[in-house]
């Protein structure tokens, strides 16, 4: 019963860290496309107020891709409470999640234009 639970944690796990992955990589390409949009409307000669909703738009989804992967470090501090109730001790990383509360006096990133 307890390699099942362990093999279970173990494919858990093997999917979190490819969702995380994941969610960085996204958040890195929408911030990086904020930044094409804006240069290359520049490098276009084009005025200054086109495409600003688009902009808008890619930073709001950035801001949104950033939120997500805040919420994929807190989902950490729960899948340490499952894995211990049930009963897995030391498996994986060990280390201690940092508390909601701690994250929230973390420095935000912020979309700027």
């Amino acid at each position: 019963m307890l390699k099942q639970r362990r093999q279970a944690a173990e494919r858990v796990a093997e999917d979190f860290r490819k969702v995380e992955a994941a969610a960085d990589e996204a958040a890195m390409l929408a911030a990086t496309c904020v930044s094409t949009m804006i240069e290359q409307r520049a490098a276009a000669n084009l005025p200054v107020a086109t495409g600003l909703d688009a902009i808008k738009l890619m930073m709001d989804a950035t801001a949104d891709l950033v939120a997500a992967r805040r919420k994929l470090m807190e989902l950490h501090g729960e899948l340490v409470l499952v894995r211990n109730g049930i009963g897995i001790k030391g498996f994986g990383d060990t280390s201690e999640c940092p508390p909601a509360a701690e994250l929230d006096k973390s420095s935000h990133l912020r979309v700027v234009a």
